[in-house]
């Protein structure tokens, strides 16, 4: 991942503002980054919200260590799966030490996929080449894969593809373009090939990922270069062979300006970063379940469920997928932390994944001290992350909804609501106590397209820049566990 840091206001450059007047149904993150005329090969990956990364390869072996010392981000350096760089280690020392170990007879493509489905993810994408060189599928372009180099002997590309195919999930990559530190010979850094050498390399890897692995629904690039033409013959050579392929922003440099992002389909905002408003362009971000993305044997630094599910609600009412991370162990195991809370997330997605699903980001440019909106269609689905027991109440919406209830509630039973005409303010009576404590949905009904008061007022309380009492507030209620994904990036 990333290794320049980002604090939380920098994606503001970025962020375009909704007009006050929008009506809901009116997609805030309807247009797509890239020049393509016809951006229809977008819509799956607008509704889907919600999808897997899979950091996976030789590092996850080492677990953060090397020669008996903890590199792992829980140390305070880069994430597990920089260790080579880290630690220094010379590519043929790296290669010929964990390669011969990485012999995961416990992977189970299966298992992995229908964990993902049991979580309510649409999307599996997973890390085919690192910044360590290392290609996990059968490459002709060099023997450093896990065909040639490994014991294992196994295409884990092909079965992840074929077995996401047959539960209907996408399948995608994550592919390390620019920056490899085995293979290529750049700024006095020497690898095994020249630096043409190794852009032949990435061309042949793309030609076998975008031919023999069925649909690729997303590449996802990684640390692109400033060299702009270098990036757009790679993204032309996906919309050649994939022309229905999800495209990262990182195929370039953050320093390349937006419009010349040529072939860039969605903006990939710095790692574990929310934006701190609504974004108009479609927008993903990456979030860890703990500090690292490889395998880390000393990392116990875990977000809860109720974190994740926090997170992802926000995600939504900003306009922004997720893509939430697991770390594989050395077997091919998905480790026991990051399967018990997937399940908790998909038995609150299997009750509410009407909010996430298909929604647009909240109608009004500020959410709420209870949480924030999202919204589809004629429906406001309210994400209630801290309980009000005397009301929830919202402002910048005009007139009265139809009907109000609880997303979970399989009757449907009407809440109480009121509306106040001048203060364009609207209550929902609730219980003292929430129905689930992690996040409440509470569906809001209008019975024509919602309209927003031009006049409304409101701010950001929710993962970004907020009032000294509100961080006390969830510092308390959050005492004993992890308390906020990490704002900047590290990796």
């Amino acid at each position: 991942m990333k290794t320049n840091k980002f604090i939380l206001l920098a994606v503001l450059q970025a962020c375009l503002f909704i007009a006050p007047t929008a009506v809901a149904g009116e997609p805030a993150n309807g247009t797509t980054t890239s020049n393509h005329a016809d951006d229809s090969h977008m819509q799956w990956w607008r509704d889907a919200r919600f999808g897997m990364f899979i950091h996976w390869g030789l590092y996850s072996v080492a677990g953060g260590e090397w020669e008996g010392k903890d590199y792992g981000k829980e140390q305070g350096g880069a994430s597990a799966e920089w260790l080579m760089n880290s630690a220094k280690i010379p590519g043929k020392q790296y290669r010929d030490t964990l390669a011969p170990q990485f012999n995961p007879t416990d992977f189970d493509a299966k298992e992995w996929v229908s964990i993902a489905k049991q979580a309510g993810m649409k999307y599996v994408v997973i890390t085919s080449k690192h910044h360590d060189g290392f290609c996990l599928f059968d490459t002709d372009a060099t023997d450093y894969n896990v065909m040639d180099a490994t014991p294992f002997k196994r295409d884990i590309i092909k079965e992840l593809s074929e077995e996401c195919a047959k539960q209907g999930l996408k399948f995608g990559v994550y592919y390390s373009q620019f920056k490899d530190w085995y293979h290529r010979s750049f700024q006095r850094k020497q690898g095994v090939l020249s630096n043409d050498e190794y852009l032949e390399l990435v061309e042949k890897n793309l030609d076998e990922l975008l031919s023999n692995y069925g649909e690729m629904a997303v590449l996802w690039f990684d640390v692109g270069g400033n060299n702009v033409i270098e990036a757009d013959q790679q993204g032309a050579r996906v919309r050649e062979l994939q022309p229905n392929a999800v495209i990262c922003s990182r195929l370039y440099s953050r320093k390349v300006p937006e419009d010349e992002r040529k072939y860039a389909d969605f903006e990939s905002l710095p790692d574990r970063m929310l934006p701190a408003e609504r974004m108009t362009q479609d927008t993903e971000t990456c979030m860890t379940m703990r500090h690292n993305w490889g395998y880390d044997q000393n990392d116990d630094h875990w977000k809860s469920t109720k974190d994740i599910i926090e997170f992802l609600a926000l995600c939504g009412a900003r306009g922004v997928n997720l893509l939430l991370n697991v770390g594989p162990d050395p077997k091919g195991n998905l480790l026991p932390e990051e399967i018990e809370r997937l399940k908790e997330v998909g038995q609150w997605m299997d009750a509410n994944g009407e909010s996430i699903y298909g929604t647009t980001s909240s109608p009004v440019d500020f959410d709420f001290w209870w949480g924030a909106m999202t919204q589809k269609d004629q429906t406001l689905y309210l994400h209630v992350l801290e309980w009000k027991p005397n009301g929830i109440e919202f402002n910048g919406i005009v007139g009265k909804p139809v009907k109000a209830y609880f997303l979970s509630d399989p009757k449907r039973t009407p809440l109480p609501v009121t509306y106040d005409a001048d203060a364009h303010s609207t209550k929902v009576k609730v219980p003292e106590t929430a129905p689930d404590q992690r996040n409440t949905v509470i569906a809001v009904e209008y019975d024509s397209a919602v309209v927003v008061d031009p006049n409304a007022k409101g701010k950001y309380h929710w993962y970004t820049t907020r009032s000294k009492r509100h961080t006390e507030i969830r510092r308390s209620a959050n005492a004993g566990r992890h308390e906020l994904p990490e704002a900047v990036t590290g990796d």
